[in-house]
């Protein structure tokens, strides 16, 4: 069952066009990988399925627009807002040693923790958008995102997630696509059953690349 689906979404900024074209489904019980180089549209696509952004031509259908969770990075945290508080709005205890502080001394990896933390905290997400969320984070960090997103799979949310980092995605996804100046590339990658996930996605990419 999709929990979200695009269909023929395409996006102009002033005269650029951002998205062109976009059809794509996310699966309840999914992690989807969605791979591209800066400038993709990557952001974008994730801001339309969030409902933050309406597309300039297409439709988007979601399973349940109230049951969706969306973290942008930490840039997107209310700096004056200390920890504390941005987390106790989504019923969870601060990280130690974060209580008090304001989000803008944190260091960056801290804040996407916490972000990420806020952004995971809702049991009844069916539909989980995380843009980038790896990044800033440590090794322990990043191994606690990567198994709370199959924790969240597992329960039957649909996940699209954006990276740059393909050892991470590989890690976690069921499959991967590819987006490039603005078009899905290339075939979906099914990572179940790939001896080498992550040389098959770095293959995979490259060949999209090069196909755009």
């Amino acid at each position: 069952m999709a929990v979200a689906e695009l269909r023929g979404v395409s996006r102009l900024h002033g005269r650029r066009l951002v998205l062109e074209d976009v059809s794509l489904s996310i699966q309840a019980g999914e992690i989807l990988g969605l791979v591209g180089p800066n400038g993709a549209g990557k952001t974008t696509l994730l801001r339309i399925l969030a409902l933050l952004l309406r597309p300039s031509a297409g439709c988007v259908t979601l399973e349940n627009p109230d049951c969706l969770s969306y973290y942008g990075g930490e840039q997107t945290l209310p700096p004056e807002v200390t920890a504390t508080r941005w987390l106790k709005l989504w019923l969870r205890e601060p990280m130690n040693g974060t209580g008090s502080r304001r989000l803008a001394v944190l260091s960056r990896g801290t804040r996407q923790q916490v972000g990420l933390q806020a952004a995971l905290a809702d049991s009844s997400s069916r539909l989980l958008l995380l843009d980038e969320p790896w990044e800033g984070l440590d090794p322990d960090a990043s191994r606690w995102l990567s198994q709370a997103m199959i924790e969240k799979r597992a329960a039957g949310a649909g996940i699209l997630v954006s990276s740059h980092r393909i050892h991470d995605l590989a890690d976690v996804c069921d499959r991967c696509v590819f987006l490039v100046g603005g078009r899905l590339v290339g075939d979906p990658v099914q990572c179940h059953g790939l001896a080498d996930r992550s040389s098959a996605l770095f293959d995979a990419f490259d060949r999209a690349k090069a196909r755009r």
